[in-house]
């Protein structure tokens, strides 16, 4: 369970945040989320928000200041590996600037 703080979790130069915006994550950027949409249960950074705002103008956005009326999420989820899906990250490859789990420095980043 992720405390309602800004907590940011720094590995390497990766960033794990308590709240990920949810289109960033589609195009493969990391970025901390400000608001949160109840609509549509997804987070969105400031510069995300507003292309969702001008596509569902009814949508009721909470910003940071209402941030004890988002949902809860699981930060040990995000230190999953994204390939080995049974593997916590345990590691960070400087070679290839990626977090990386055991099966991943065995057989992808020796």
């Amino acid at each position: 369970m992720a405390s309602y703080t800004e907590s940011l979790i720094h590995k390497g130069s990766e960033s794990f945040f308590d709240f990920s915006c949810f289109t960033c994550q589609e195009n493969d950027r990391n970025t901390e989320a400000d608001f949160y949409c109840e609509e549509c249960s997804k987070f969105y950074c400031s510069k995300c928000v507003k292309h969702h705002n001008y596509l569902y103008k009814k949508h009721a956005i909470l910003d940071k200041k209402n941030i004890s009326q988002w949902p809860e999420t699981d930060v040990s989820e995000q230190e999953i590996c994204q390939e080995h899906k049974k593997e916590k990250l345990t590691g960070f490859c400087e070679d290839h600037s990626q977090l990386i789990c055991h099966a991943c420095h065995v057989h992808n980043h020796q």
